[in-house]
């Protein structure tokens, strides 16, 4: 790993584990981080955490898609449409899961990760298939976090609790309806990765893809019948944090799951 890029990436790191401790001392105290206290942490993060990501990825001999990097580059994407979405709502709350596993991430691809041989043969095409493939799954990941939050807000306020999470949540309305705009838009790009990944299907043996596509293809089912329950009962609450959590834990399976299988327990790039 190039100096060039460990510098950028190590700063990226302190700026979230900073963001971290000042979001802990602050809940410990009762009191709330100004969001744009947290813009002033997470703008010059991710910018660093870019140039880092693009230095792991790209290589003079192609592009590097070991698990390590593309969970960092996934931890950016989520960071960044967060900033992005939170110009319109509230949603900087997020921060307070994302800080701490974008800074494991990113550490994991900086100083963890084996030598690995970049992806050979990736015409434009498959290159646009891996990217709209990390967006669908940032933007689900993004979803399934925000699951969690809306999970425990609805718990909290059933037991009329007066936590301090409660307080630094947006409404549980714009919460559940933030939650099924990023299942919507992670869908239909979800959707766009599994058809343009069937193109280049040949032999999903050969290609070890066999658990990929399988999980990737249930978890597809799952969010329709998500979206469907959504639409045609007005299902909210409990039932779509389950049905959120489920589908996605299908996907992480799919994707995460075959690529720790192949690079560390089979020795595959």
């Amino acid at each position: 790993m190039s100096f060039s890029t460990i510098v950028p990436g190590a700063a990226a790191v302190v700026l979230y584990l900073a963001g971290t401790f000042l979001q802990g001392r602050a809940l410990t105290r009762n009191a709330v981080l100004p969001s744009w206290g947290l813009r002033a942490l997470v703008v010059p993060a991710l910018v660093l955490h870019g140039i880092a990501a693009y230095g792991i990825m790209a290589l003079p001999q192609g592009i590097n898609l070991s698990l390590a990097s593309v969970t960092s580059l996934t931890a950016l994407i989520v960071l960044a449409m967060v900033v992005a979405a939170g110009v319109a709502r509230p949603v900087h709350s997020l921060f307070v899961l994302l800080f701490p596993l974008a800074a494991l991430a990113l550490l994991a691809s900086l100083f963890l990760q084996r030598d690995q041989a970049p992806a050979d043969g990736l015409t434009d095409v498959l290159a646009v298939h891996v990217l709209v493939s990390v967006l669908a799954y940032s933007i689900l990941l993004m979803a399934a976090l925000q699951s969690i939050l809306v999970g425990i807000a609805e718990r909290n306020i059933r037991a009329k609790s007066r936590i301090l999470m409660l307080r630094i949540l947006p409404p549980l309305e714009t919460m559940e309806h933030l939650l099924f705009v990023m299942l919507w838009v992670g869908f239909a790009g979800l959707t766009v990765a599994i058809a343009s990944g069937f193109m280049y299907l040949d032999d999903m043996f050969a290609q070890h893809v066999v658990h990929h596509t399988v999980l990737s293809s249930a978890s597809w089912v799952v969010y329709v019948v998500l979206l469907v329950g959504r639409m045609a009962f007005g299902w909210r609450g409990t039932a779509a944090v389950r049905w959120t959590l489920s589908a996605f834990a299908l996907l992480l399976l799919g994707y995460f799951g075959s690529k720790f299988v192949l690079e560390v327990l089979l020795q595959r790039g």
